[in-house]
């Protein structure tokens, strides 16, 4: 890459590299712009990967407000949060036992009412997601601490990153930067959950 802005293709796929909680709300304002009523975001990478930061920026974009108090669900599996132009339903799939756990936690039902559905770790329950997913995996590159940790994003519609051929973004391309990505960022800083409770701000899961 380039530029500032991460590589993408109306949204549809794409990859960027994200040095700080300020690039990952860019980028989740980028992909909100693609999102319409009923559709599903599902997010795939390991503990600390960023997925619950991402979310808090997805929220912010969707025009959640600010106190909504975005967190994962973990063992709650869904929380719904209203108040932005369409509601966001954040589902938790990491201690389902079986797919169809997730439409009977309401997955169809919310989507039909019009919200769109974030899902993380997606990869769990891919079976019960529709065909025109948008799939966005994050990888997290740790360095001598946490702020010298960087997260990759790749993402495409209609299967995983890796599935459908895109090429995992290079550590040394360039990043997001805070407002670069649809014109859109959060602040510096923020706080991540761990699987049961809160984590120093930066880490993001």
């Amino acid at each position: 890459m380039n530029s500032e802005s991460p590589r993408t293709d109306g949204g549809e796929r794409g990859s960027a590299r994200l040095p700080d909680v300020a690039a990952t709300h860019a980028l989740a304002a980028e992909l909100a712009r693609a999102l319409a009523p009923g559709d599903v975001l599902a997010l795939v990478g390991d503990l600390g990967a960023g997925k619950t930061e991402f979310t808090r920026g997805l929220a912010a974009a969707l025009g959640v407000p600010a106190d909504a108090g975005v967190c994962s669900p973990s063992y709650l599996l869904l929380n719904l949060y209203a108040g932005g132009r369409v509601p966001l339903a954040h589902f938790d799939a990491y201690f389902l036992r079986e797919a169809d756990d997730l439409q009977r936690a309401g997955l169809d039902d919310l989507r039909r009412q019009g919200a769109v559905a974030v899902v993380e770790w997606a990869d769990r329950v891919a079976d019960a997601l529709p065909a025109d997913a948008l799939w966005l995996e994050l990888t997290a590159l740790h360095g001598a601490g946490p702020a010298d940790t960087v997260r990759l994003a790749c993402w495409s519609r209609g299967a995983p990153p890796v599935a459908a051929g895109e090429p995992q973004v290079a550590a040394g391309d360039a990043p997001v930067a805070a407002g670069g990505a649809g014109g859109a960022g959060g602040a510096r800083g923020g706080a991540g959950e761990a699987r049961g409770g809160a984590t120093p701000a930066g880490s993001g899961r």
